[in-house]
């Protein structure tokens, strides 16, 4: 194509017309095409079709990018330069990527449903993953070597499915999880830890879930722990004890002999192969690392390649000729930034995953899985997206024939498939939050237990206790904070984003001392003042933390609102328990105290806004704690001309007790 070059050129500026005023018609006088033949090629249906057709020019529309789909590609571009600083190329220099979605979302016949979804957004990013994993093999093979490929279920399903799309070599498509891995090499040094580890809070039963075991020692380890609960850590450190060492091997060994046969069966050269490649989204290669103590223990001495979408680099290890790489890896995104895409990926994990149960052990090397615990409506979800990724495949194809292939640079293809994903997972669109919020994210590893991927009121109650940096940090659930951030609002959903990518200025977005004011604490026989210091937050609201202990027996708090603001909104009030709560307030639940808890004195509320007396107090009335400690957290919004101004952490006096405003000046 580099020997094409125009023959004439109109620039409107030039000639002192447009294309809807005269311009097509000096062109087809100047120029006086043979016959009259001439196409107009244009994306402007007035300017580019409707003038040319009125003078008899045949065209050929090129539809626009819709308001959807645009505003789409706007959200793409200001995330793109966030992530990825580093690439030396600008935005725009894409291969063609979005030109192709840009076609392919054109001749949807809906735009802001699930299939929609995966042909303009999943489709594209798996199909740079996919050639990422072709090249990758198609590598270790020209090295000579026996190759054999399996893509792990279930989250590797839609890999899978777009791997055939294309008539790749022979794969095979393999039910192996954490559990089934992890167990099956239970009796090798690092025994249990990549099953429990990390884990905040597990019980008898679910520990029974998860292993397929009991025993007397493992009941009377939890009949010790308070409440029946104990954390990962300690539970890896008990378990070969608990369980005893002969019960240990026995259950190494059944779990090791059924997942081998498993694999034969499943994988195709399996036998023969030197180099065995797994496939799957990532995260940590945990499945790797059981595998290969499970078949160092077997007398197998294939060596495994782990290729996963995206990669926490530094939990990945690999040994003994092994490797483990990641398609978005930390010289595509920052490991910060990287952090807080796996703090999201439960949503990529259930669009991705297969419409079954995860395996729990194996059977004449077949699967037996547990019960599929997701609902109808979500397991159609996902069949609808990865049947639009699939439609965005089989179109790819059609435009490689045609010379266009966005994915042949991988520089270029990992930087775009980390900004869709992120864009996806951290920046929704409304559409996306009402299409995905109410699905629920299925634990699997033995458990039934479903937990919902967003929680709108969580992520208002967290930043009504909490400044914007710690609610951000609040513990799961919900596995989609991004989605519940932004269904509070779009800018705390952006500031999410920001946060995530280490862009957001604490100074400026989190709390700044602003003042001090007394609170009045009643117990059974007194009243005492306390004082507490306010805090304005980047929003200009006002926060104030109130501590108590269950010794105090507050059965009262007096909050003098009339001195913070004479009109505002009443945000929120909530309390958190626990018995260190001063330095384990995140891992305490956020509660929001009840109406029927709060009066007002010398106050006239409508709903949240209040009109306040320059006396006027807010009473609270705490519930009994159950715990040693409690924060109660009060956020308002002053209704005033001006905002509070913080003051110096330094400055002796703080502020007097009217917090100071900034008025405007006449």
């Amino acid at each position: 194509m580099s020997d094409l070059a125009w023959d004439f050129l109109y620039a409107s500026c030039d000639h002192g017309s447009s294309k809807s005023e005269s311009l097509f018609r000096k062109v087809l006088a100047r120029e006086n095409p043979r016959g009259r033949r001439m196409l107009h090629v244009g994306d402007n249906p007035g300017a580019d079709i409707e003038a040319p057709t009125r003078l008899g020019i045949e065209t050929h529309h090129c539809r626009q990018a819709s308001t959807y789909f645009a505003g789409l590609l706007q959200r793409e571009g200001s995330i793109f330069p966030l992530i990825s600083p580093a690439v030396a190329y600008g935005q725009r220099l894409d291969d063609g990527l979005r030109s192709l979605r840009r076609c392919v979302a054109n001749r949807l016949p809906a735009e802001a449903d699930a299939f929609a979804l995966g042909a303009t957004v999943i489709g594209p990013m798996m199909a740079a993953f996919d050639r990422f994993v072709s090249e990758e093999v198609a590598k270790l093979s020209n090295d000579g070597r026996q190759v054999a490929v399996a893509f792990l279920a279930r989250d590797g399903f839609l890999s899978h499915r777009i791997w055939m799309a294309h008539d790749h070599q022979p794969v095979g498509y393999t039910e192996i999880n954490r559990r089934a891995a992890a167990l099956a090499a239970a009796d090798a040094p690092a025994g249990f830890t990549s099953l429990f580890a990390g884990i905040q809070q597990i019980d008898h039963a679910a520990t029974i879930e998860i292993l397929g075991t009991d025993s007397p020692g493992l009941r009377a380890f939890f009949a010790r722990q308070p409440g029946g609960f104990t954390d990962g850590e300690a539970l890896c450190l008990k378990l070969p004890t608990l369980l005893g060492k002969e019960a240990v091997g026995k259950l190494a060994r059944s779990m090791r002999a059924g997942l081998l046969e498993h694999m034969r069966l499943t994988i195709p050269g399996f036998e023969t192969a030197t180099d065995l490649v797994l496939v799957d989204l990532g995260y940590r290669g945990s499945v790797q690392k059981g595998l290969r103590q499970a078949m160092k223990a077997a007398g197998l001495q294939t060596r495994l390649h782990g290729l996963y979408l995206l990669t926490k680099d530094d939990s990945l290890e690999a040994d003994d000729g092994d490797t483990a790489r990641g398609f978005i890896d930390d010289l595509t995104v920052s490991p910060q930034t990287k952090l807080a895409m796996l703090t999201n990926i439960a949503v990529l994990e259930q669009l991705c995953s297969a419409p079954v149960g995860s395996v729990r052990s194996y059977r004449n090397g077949e699967p037996v899985r547990e019960p599929d615990v997701r609902n109808a409506e979500q397991l159609e979800l996902s069949r609808q997206v990865q049947a639009g990724a699939i439609h965005f495949a089989e179109q790819l194809d059609a435009f490689t024939a045609g010379g266009l292939y966005p994915f042949a640079n991988r520089e270029t293809r990992a930087a775009w498939a980390a900004t869709l994903l992120v864009r996806l997972l951290l920046m929704p669109t409304d559409d996306e939050l009402l299409l995905l919020g109410s699905a629920r994210h299925d634990i699997n590893l033995g458990t039934k237990a479903t937990v919902p991927l967003a929680d709108q009121t969580k992520a208002t109650d967290w930043m009504t206790a909490w400044t914007f940096s710690e609610a951000v940090s609040m513990p799961a659930p919900p596995m989609w904070p991004a989605g519940s951030f932004s269904a509070v609002s779009p800018i705390d959903g952006f500031s999410y984003i920001l946060s995530g990518c280490g862009l957001l200025p604490r100074e400026i977005h989190d709390d700044i001392p602003c003042g001090q004011i007394d609170v009045t604490l009643v117990d059974k026989t007194v009243a005492r003042l306390a004082k507490i210091r306010c805090r304005r937050t980047g929003n200009n609201d006002l926060r104030l933390h109130i501590p108590l202990s269950r010794q105090q027996g507050i059965e009262a708090v007096a909050i003098p609102l009339g001195q913070i603001a004479s009109r505002g909104l009443l945000r929120g009030i909530t309390l958190q328990q626990h018995d260190k709560l001063l330095h384990h307030h995140n891992a305490a639940e956020v509660e929001r105290v009840a109406a029927e808890r709060l009066h007002a004195v010398g106050i006239r509320f409508e709903d949240d806004l209040f009109v306040a007396e320059p006396d006027g107090k807010l009473i609270i009335m705490p519930p009994p704690l159950d715990a040693a400690y409690a924060i109660i957290s009060v956020l308002i919004t002053p209704l005033a001309v001006g905002r509070p101004m913080s003051l110096a952490e330094d400055n002796p006096d703080h502020a007097p007790v009217a917090l100071p405003s900034l008025g405007t000046r006449r």
